[in-house]
């Protein structure tokens, strides 16, 4: 976590502050275009002339909470192999294209960057190993034998076991439950594969958005003096109509989005795992409920968890009772916020520790000379996402499926400064506090 002693004279005038919210909400509401193709897939660009790159998404609707049982991973393993097409590969060996695959609980991600001179031709690349996937039995074997052996690492990292079991606890009957990761024991066949790309072109789950230097002057340009909004817009004209021809054939499918039900947390408050490659170390979480993104006390919640990194660090680390504690999101349609601690197993009661130190949640009136630090240290991460493409596309994906709006973000700032003390309290009393959570501690040896 940064000091928040840095920050205690940034934008320390709250008419300035209000003032920069502003400005920043008008700024880059200027900079968004969106229109839709023949088929109704929605398209967003975001102009950054700074930025030397573009970077395009084609978002899919589901993420993990689509993904069939047992075939957890599925999402980016098709990715994986959509990306042996021999014309991707090719640019990337030139440094002239850079993957962008992910997958969440809500949406997944296939994508690409590229020098701004590069787009088109990367742009040809990755549309048509979309749309004509060209892989080999071979590259099948290859991703399968990677994607298991990363599952295995990932079966001997102490905090994946920790979320593992977050997950076997909270998840088990949840849509959540499988999706983002391959895992030891999913079982995906090239038919699973060709199902998946199947299902996931369809017009009514996919989302295109776009993010980069579209005003930069070309050579035959530089003569005309244009401004950076003619050419942004003639730029962006020629965007729709390259999408259009290449996606707006895709037919609109049966899909419909997962209703996702609230995460109900068990009975049983608490677990212990035996985990042998702990090695002398404990791993350890305190799930608890949390805000969806999007929920009216979202913003409250996030300068909630920064009190409370403020509580942990002073009352756990600096009391050398942790290497490290802090606060987590797990992010979703429905979310789980987390306690997360790690250190030298010496027998200690960790649990106890982290559950006694969040009652000694500050009162207003030691938050009140912190609060416009915790602001400074949230919004400046708002701030600093405008910079590049990968940010940026970042905060226009969350926005699209948990606001509703690809620009939603740009008003996070100005909401961030109305909230009051009173505001981030009873957030941190409602989450922080609350009766339902679960605990887990990961450790090599508890009878030690």
């Amino acid at each position: 976590m940064i000091s928040i002693l840095l920050f205690l004279n940034f934008f320390s005038c709250a008419s300035n502050r209000g003032r920069a919210a502003l400005n920043f909400y008008e700024e880059n509401a200027a900079l968004f275009l969106e229109f839709s193709l023949s088929n109704g897939i929605p398209v967003v660009l975001k102009n950054i002339p700074s930025e030397k790159n573009i970077e395009l998404r084609v978002l899919f609707e589901g993420g993990a909470s689509t993904s069939p049982r047992g075939k957890s991973g599925l999402d980016l393993f098709t990715f994986e192999l959509l990306s042996q097409n021999p014309a991707v590969k090719e640019l990337v060996s030139h440094g002239k294209y850079f993957y962008v695959n992910t997958c969440s609980n809500d949406f997944s991600t296939y994508g690409f960057s590229s020098a701004a001179a590069d787009f088109e031709e990367a742009f040809a690349a990755f549309a048509e190993s979309l749309l004509q996937p060209n892989f080999s039995h071979e590259d099948y074997l290859k991703k399968k034998s990677a994607a298991e052996s990363a599952a295995f690492d990932r079966s001997e990292n102490p905090r994946f076991a920790l979320l593992d079991s977050i997950a076997e606890n909270l998840l088990r009957s949840h849509p959540y439950y499988d999706g983002v990761f391959y895992k030891t024991s999913s079982r995906i066949s090239e038919d699973d594969v060709g199902k998946n790309l199947k299902n996931l072109l369809d017009a009514r789950r996919m989302k295109i958005i776009a993010a980069g230097n579209f005003s930069a002057a070309k050579d035959d340009e530089k003569k005309t003096k244009l401004s950076q909004e003619a050419i942004f817009a003639k730029n962006a004209e020629q965007i729709h109509e390259m999408l259009e021809n290449i996606f707006g054939a895709i037919l609109p499918g049966e899909f419909s989005a997962p209703q996702i039900p609230a995460i109900n947390f068990p009975n049983k408050k608490s677990e212990k795992k035996e985990f042998e490659f702990a090695g002398n170390y404990y791993y350890a979480a305190l799930a608890q409920k949390s805000p969806a993104r999007g929920a009216d006390d979202y913003e409250a919640f996030a300068l909630a968890t920064l009190v409370a990194d403020h509580i942990l660090r002073r009352e756990i680390v600096q009391r050398n009772l942790a290497t490290s504690c802090g606060t987590a999101v797990l992010n979703g349609k429905q979310s789980i916020a987390l306690i997360v601690a790690n250190g030298i197993n010496e027998g200690g009661d960790i649990k106890e520790n982290i559950e006694n130190t969040l009652k000694k949640n500050l009162s207003a009136e030691e938050i009140s000379p912190l609060l416009n630090a915790f602001k400074n240290i949230y919004a400046s991460k708002i701030y600093a996402s405008e910079k590049n493409c990968y940010a940026t596309l970042e905060q226009i994906a969350s926005s699209t499926f948990y606001e509703g709006s690809a620009s939603a973000y740009l008003n996070r700032i100005e909401k961030i400064e109305k909230i009051s003390v009173e505001e981030v309290c009873a957030a941190y009393e409602k989450y922080f506090l609350s009766e339902e959570n679960f605990f887990v501690e990961v450790k090599n040896n508890f009878a030690k």
